[in-house]
C-alpha cells in the first residue's frame, strides 16, 4: 500500500473512532438504567416470591382451619343428636313417672276407701322393732 492510502486509511480510523468515543457515554448511561431496572425487577422478583410463599403458607393454613371446622360441624350434630335422645329419653321417664304417680294415687285412694292409713310395709317394720330392742328388767 502507498504511504498516502495508509494515511487516508489511518485518518479514517480515527474519525470513525472519535465517532464512536461520542456514542460511548450514551451506551454506559443506557447500560446504567438498564443495571438499575434489572436490580429493581430482582428486588420485586424476591418481593414477590416472599409474598407467594405467604400467601401458601396461609392457604394451607386456611384449608387446616376447613378441615377443622368441618370436623367441628360433624361433633356439633353429634351433638345435637344426643340432646335429641336424651330429649326422648327424658320424655318417656316423665311419662313412666306419671303412670307411676297415677298409680300412688289410685292406690291411695283405695287404702282410703279401705281405712288402711298407714303402709303395710310400715306395720311390719313396727311389730319387728320392739322384738328387737326388748325393754330391759330392773336389776333387784
Amino acid at each position: 500500500m502507498e504511504e498516502s492510502q495508509l494515511r487516508e486509511r489511518i485518518t479514517r480510523w480515527i474519525e470513525e473512532g472519535k465517532e464512536l468515543f461520542s456514542l460511548l457515554p450514551a451506551f454506559l448511561e443506557a447500560e446504567q438504567k438498564h443495571a438499575a431496572k434489572t436490580e429493581h425487577a430482582e428486588k420485586e422478583s424476591e418481593r414477590l416470591r416472599k409474598e407467594l410463599a405467604g400467601l401458601r403458607k396461609d392457604l394451607a393454613d386456611a384449608k387446616d382451619v376447613k378441615k377443622e371446622s368441618g370436623d367441628l360441624h360433624k361433633v356439633v350434630d353429634d351433638l345435637k343428636k344426643q340432646v335429641e335422645q336424651l330429649k326422648a329419653e327424658k320424655e318417656e321417664a316423665g311419662q313412666a313417672l306419671a303412670k307411676v304417680l297415677e298409680t300412688v294415687q289410685a292406690t291411695n285412694q283405695i287404702a282410703q276407701k279401705l281405712g288402711v292409713t298407714k303402709s303395710p310395709f310400715a306395720r311390719r317394720a313396727e311389730a319387728q322393732a320392739p322384738a328387737a330392742a326388748p325393754n330391759p328388767a330392773p336389776h333387784d
